[in-house]
């Protein structure tokens, strides 16, 4: 009888002893997690929020420097000139100077045709770029950034290296002459190494990222692990217009990038597969003004670890 009082006691002890506890685990911890939760996805859409307002302040500020080049007095001239004229030198060299002054891969000229009447690519003199979304919306009076597109021509790439089929982009406006009338078209073709650069410039500790994604589902600017997405054998020379964000085990698109492409913002606190296999936590936003979308993205293990 002792003996089973005794044990009682003890058994009691260590009931009252562990019970704060399992009161702990059961009441405290959901709410600490949720708590830990809700920090680490407000902060990550401070990120994609951030970044969203980077990359669309970067995109007014290329359409406000075509805007200026396409005020030019001397730009007036630029939708009829031939090379036979004598302004044509003097018109050549202001947008040499424009490409040089600004960092640009070229800049061009076209009459409302979509005729190419000058350009600081000799070889696009005389192209027809009626087709490009960049002239018709200029030329219905729209200052346009384009879509991310294979280019046409060779440009010297990361490398070096001249390459046909690089990433690139333009910058559109329209052309006016004295009275108003749209004339022309205006097109800057915009280096994408300083859109990298600006989706790259944030760091997210050892596994996060930001990156834009265009509205076909496909990365349009590079990815901080390129190198091992090359290892891997997703990409060949580089992420933009080659990684496709698909779930590798679904073959669908990933969760932050469906929602994306769909025009949604929001994010995702339990996590889903990203394009390399990862489970990830995200954050998206969709911008309607370029049909581009902001993803970010962190390991859930290192979210919550």
């Amino acid at each position: 009888m002792y003996i089973s009082i005794k044990n009682r006691i003890i058994l009691l002890l260590i009931i009252f002893t562990l019970l704060p506890f399992i009161l702990l685990r059961i009441v405290a911890y959901p709410r600490i997690q949720s708590d830990l939760q809700e920090v680490l996805i407000r902060n990550l859409d401070g990120i994609g929020h951030k970044q969203a307002e980077l990359v669309t302040s970067w995109a007014q500020e290329r359409m406000k420097n075509a805007r200026v080049v396409a005020n030019n007095p001397l730009m007036i001239k630029s939708a009829k000139i031939t090379k036979e004229d004598k302004d044509y030198q003097d018109v050549a060299q202001y947008l040499e100077v424009v490409k040089n002054e600004y960092g640009y891969k070229g800049v061009l000229v076209s009459n409302d045709k979509g005729v190419v009447t000058v350009a600081t690519a000799g070889e696009s003199v005389g192209n027809d770029i009626s087709q490009m979304d960049y002239f018709n919306q200029a030329l219905q009076g729209n200052s346009f950034v384009s879509n991310v597109f294979p280019s046409e021509i060779p440009l010297t790439n990361e490398w070096g290296e001249k390459e046909l089929g690089m990433p690139t982009m333009f910058v559109s406006t329209p052309l006016k002459d004295r009275d108003g009338v749209i004339i022309g078209v205006v097109a800057i073709r915009v280096d994408e190494k300083t859109l990298n650069e600006l989706m790259l410039s944030l760091h997210l500790g050892k596994t996060g990222e930001t990156y834009l994604v265009n509205k076909d589902g496909y990365m349009i600017t590079e990815s901080r692990f390129a190198a091992h997405l090359k290892e891997m054998g997703l990409v060949k020379k580089r992420c933009a217009l080659e990684l496709k964000l698909v779930n590798p085990e679904t073959g669908e698109f990933t969760t932050g990038v469906k929602q994306c492409i769909s025009g949604n913002n929001g994010f995702d606190a339990k996590g889903y597969k990203d394009y390399s296999g990862l489970t990830v936590l995200g954050v998206w936003r969709w911008l309607p003004e370029l049909n581009w979308g902001v993803v970010a993205e962190i390991d859930r293990d290192e979210g919550y670890g």
